[in-house]
């Protein structure tokens, strides 16, 4: 990272590297607290509310909304995981929670703990039912759970000891950016916090910046400050429908949009790493949130059509038949066991067993490979949400 790499106004806030005194490391200014009024950041920023008010009214109407929230919250964690380069796949995933991990790649094991992280934050909110609860420490707790089974010197949990670098190269002089020293992390992170998180306004502030401009600074600056040793794309990118869950929308996740685009989004970082060109990234994310909420609506719209098809074709059966609740449960456990059902559906292990093999013979689940612990796809669901 070189000095003519950054803004006039970022050069002043170079330091020295911890451990480099050849090398500058930036200490990330405050995000803005006021943005333009009209231009094209202020219709960006419009048109993505209206794509949220569209997504909180759809999701008030449909049944079994925490189903598909539980399918949509798991393809939201392969996808931002893809983003750092592993390779599972939503039925790995799937398969990897209802089987315990038998036969699944090692990173399906990455991939599930982005789950738990995220369903740490998600309750986290609930109970609280405050904005407060978007503090640091729920930011540490997330990140240990992401990082539980990584190196100890990943020191999950806590802020990174040591400067780091971002970039291809293997030397930090190669560095595309480099991220403020480590005795400077916690006062950043606080800043963070008060000023984004919990967006605390001061007495004499003018306007108040909405809450998708507050979620785009916190994504980019949380990234800026990079406070881990490992982790914080998938961190920085938790923040992003747990800030908006706490404010009431439904957990929108916007990960398929970056991974389509990811080129877009690291230059888009950068530019406000470097350049402080704010407006450019904010525009950026209003995109995902747009694409991300009409996705999500048309998603929801298909599963629930899916199931509404599915129980047609089970019309024969006796209304209090298994077979006839299962439909509804594939919507949020498109990949399933015997024993599984019978613990979810309550029934007993024949019965689950027995309306299974209703499913599988009506062409709604198949098995894809027999093997000592058995599996059932429901297909329909799965090719869906494979697509954008």
């Amino acid at each position: 990272m070189r000095r003519t790499d950054l803004s006039a106004a970022l050069r002043l806030a170079l330091v020295k590297a911890d451990g480099y005194s050849h090398v500058h490391a930036l200490v990330p200014p405050p995000a803005p607290r006021r943005l333009p009024a009209s231009g094209p950041l202020s219709a960006a920023l419009q048109a993505a509310h209206q794509a949220l008010g569209a997504l909180k009214a759809h999701a008030d109407l449909l049944p079994n909304t925490d189903l598909l929230t539980r399918t949509l919250a798991r393809r939201e964690a392969v996808q931002s995981s893809q983003i750092e380069g592993t390779r599972t796949q939503l039925h790995e995933l799937l398969e990897f929670e209802a089987t315990g991990g038998e036969g699944m790649p090692t990173d399906a094991t990455i991939t599930e703990r982005y789950v738990e992280a995220l369903e740490l934050g998600l309750n986290a909110l609930r109970g609280a039912g405050t904005r407060q609860a978007l503090s640091l420490g729920l930011i540490k707790e997330m990140h240990r759970v992401l990082m539980q089974d990584g190196q100890a010197a990943l020191t999950p949990g806590k802020y990174r000891e040591k400067q780091a670098w971002i970039g291809a190269g293997t030397r930090i002089e190669e560095a595309t950016f480099v991220p403020p020293p480590p005795a400077y992390i916690a006062d950043c992170m606080r800043e963070l916090e008060v000023s984004l998180l919990q967006y605390e306004m001061a007495e004499d502030e003018y306007g108040e910046l909405s809450i998708i401009a507050q979620v785009a600074m916190a994504h980019a600056q949380f990234e800026t400050i990079h406070p881990f040793a490992d982790g914080n794309g998938r961190v920085g990118r938790l923040l992003i429908p747990l800030m908006l869950a706490a404010e009431g929308y439904p957990p929108l996740y916007v990960s398929g949009y970056l991974l389509s685009r990811r080129r877009d989004y690291y230059d888009a970082l950068a530019a406000v790493q470097l350049q402080g060109k704010w407006a450019e990234w904010i525009i950026f994310l209003c995109q995902a949130i747009c694409n991300a909420a009409d996705s999500a609506i048309a998603i929801a719209r298909d599963l629930n059509a899916i199931e509404l098809a599915w129980l047609a074709s089970l019309n024969d059966l006796r209304v209090d038949a298994a077979a006839r609740r299962l439909p509804s449960l594939l919507l949020g456990y498109p990949v399933v066991t015997v024993r599984q059902v019978a613990r979810l559906l309550t029934i007993s292990f024949p019965a689950a067993n027995k309306a299974i093999e209703q499913l599988v013979a009506r062409g709604i689940l198949t098995e894809p490979s027999r093997r000592r612990n058995r599996v059932f796809y429901a297909h329909a669901i799965l090719e869906r949400l494979a697509m954008p």
